[in-house]
């Protein structure tokens, strides 16, 4: 028995695996088995077994988990490793665009402070903190020892539907109550606190752990609510937009939020995304193979997971491939083992698809760069650069082919951005000779107009979308890859020519810039028509 488990034992009732999870998803939660049900959805349990394919990686199997959890029976019988998530989920993936209701909140802690002299310290420490409400950490229902660290299971009296507004606030609200969980006086890891999705999946109450031992679940409290989760924190970090799931219908939902309802429900449209080019993943496999750090493995692997999702590689592929990885990253000390990697495939969720490259470089200490291109070919980016570059030079009363007023320098750069449109100043610097200063002033072209004019009001929005706008030119039709929201291109289609020229006079995105200039060649085709 864990030294976790024991103190544990000391305090608490212990449950079995099927009393637990029939706490957490009560009668009625779930479809029965070999029966569709309206409304009503599955659970999903992820088995890594010690069957070998034959690349010699482990054989991964997705369970149903239906109402009568007979499922679990089988899986724990085996000795294999386990995870779940205390979701629902339509259809038979854990992607968190098709979690449906939320039954628990979950949270990780690891690396609980213990001596030879104060074993319990951590544990301790973490309890007494729950007793003391001014410390911000809320009773929760259950208590799992997982081996080496704990899970802490706040489990709703009545589930939660999973709305992508609702999803958001949840997030902020996890990350706020797991910073108080990984305490200094809690955990030793306070300066390495890993912040995990709402949707993350937890090793299986019942399963065997790393160590060998049982996963072992203790009551520790009631039952919560939304609202006394919320009563612990600031107005900010609460989750207000929520209902329980006896309280919004689908009519309802479409009420409350039209936006949601019009583009999941009825357009079945995915949550909005980035695509790279399959490339950018192959890339990244080949240079965590020699890039990758002790510290930093398990990174290197969820980076490579939520990649794969942006370059729509198939779970499939992307499982041979970080699997593949265990023998290569184990000939350092530290063993990197198989749950590890189950672990780290949690990135290939869509709840990532904007993760910033910035981050997704810090967390894997290995560089990464951005594409200066929208993930265009790039004779297209060239093509647009160069419709850009002749609106500039229309405003300026030049032309690329004469040396009318225009400096030599801003030439210099000029032509050399065209022919490396993914290039940097810095290799423009040292291609050129340029000085630093010098590229810089002329790296944007030259800015001759001082004009004030009104900027059209486009919102500013956190996530975008890409759209490829087909419109015919004087003899071809052009594909165009924007980057823009589709408010933004809303009201582009719905200027008339002069609101078009004065946007191309007075914006900076090129983005903006680019689409203006398609919907003018677009209106006077059709004009003269």
């Amino acid at each position: 028995m864990s030294y976790l488990s024991d103190y544990l034992y000391q305090y608490f009732d212990e449950v079995s695996y099927k009393e637990f999870y029939r706490d957490v998803f009560p009668v009625g939660s779930f479809e029965q088995k070999g029966v569709f049900e309206k409304g009503k959805y599955n659970g999903i349990l992820v088995e890594v077994t010690n069957e070998k394919l034959n690349s010699g990686k482990p054989r991964v199997l997705r369970h149903t988990i239906t109402d009568d959890l007979e499922k679990l029976d089988e899986v724990v019988s085996r000795d294999n490793f386990c995870l779940m998530s205390p979701i629902s989920y339509a259809g038979k993936t854990r992607d968190s665009s098709m979690a449906r209701e939320l039954y628990a909140l979950a949270f990780d802690l690891d690396g609980l402070i213990s001596t030879d002299k104060s074993p319990y310290s951590g544990i301790k420490e973490l309890f007494w903190q729950i007793e003391n409400t001014d410390y911000r950490i809320p009773k929760p229902t259950y208590v799992v020892s997982s081996g080496t660290g704990l899970h802490l299971y706040y489990v709703f009296e009545k589930p939660i539907p999973l709305f992508e507004n609702v999803l958001e606030q949840l997030e902020v609200y996890k990350r706020k109550l797991t910073w108080f969980l990984w305490h200094d006086s809690i955990s030793t890891l306070h300066d390495k606190i890993q912040y995990e999705p709402v949707c993350q999946g937890f090793r299986v109450v019942g399963t065997i752990t790393k160590s060998g031992e049982r996963v072992r679940a203790f009551k520790t409290g009631p039952k919560v609510t939304m609202e006394y989760m919320n009563s612990f924190y600031p107005e900010e970090f609460q989750v207000k937009e929520f209902a329980y799931k006896s309280d919004l219908t689908l009519d309802q939902a479409k009420e409350k939020y039209p936006e949601w309802y019009q583009e999941r429900i009825i357009e079945k449209k995915p949550r909005k995304t980035w695509i790279f080019n399959r490339r950018v993943y192959d890339r990244w496999l080949q240079r965590i193979q020699t890039e990758y750090s002790i510290g930093h493995r398990y990174w290197c692997v969820w980076v490579l997971a939520v990649t794969a999702m942006k370059c729509g590689i198939s779970l499939e592929e992307l499982e041979r491939d970080a699997f593949g990885l265990i023998e290569r990253f184990n000939k350092d000390e530290s063993p990197f083992t198989k749950e590890d990697v189950l672990a780290a495939l949690e990135g290939y969720d869509s709840a990532w698809f904007t993760y910033p490259v910035e981050k997704m470089a810090y967390r894997s200490d290995v560089p990464l760069e951005k594409t200066k291109r929208n993930y265009q070919k790039q004779s297209d980016h060239l093509e647009e650069a160069r419709a850009i570059r002749d609106i500039r030079q229309k405003r300026n009363g030049t032309n690329w082919d004469d040396n009318n007023g225009r400096k030599p320098k801003n030439d210099i750069v000029q032509k050399w951005r065209l022919e490396h449109p993914e290039g940097t100043k810095y290799q423009c610097i040292k291609d050129t000779g340029l000085s630093k200063n010098t590229v810089k002033k002329w790296w944007d072209g030259e800015h001759v107009s001082k004009k004030k004019a009104r900027v059209p009001d486009f919102p500013t929005i956190k996530s975008v979308s890409q759209s490829i706008i087909k419109t015919k030119s004087d003899s071809d039709t052009v594909n165009v890859m924007i980057q823009l929201p589709k408010s933004t291109l809303d009201k582009i289609n719905n200027m008339s020519l002069e609101e078009l020229e004065t946007v191309m006079e007075v914006q900076e995105d090129e983005n903006i810039i680019g689409y203006a200039y398609y919907r003018m060649i677009f209106l006077k085709n059709n004009k003269n028509k």
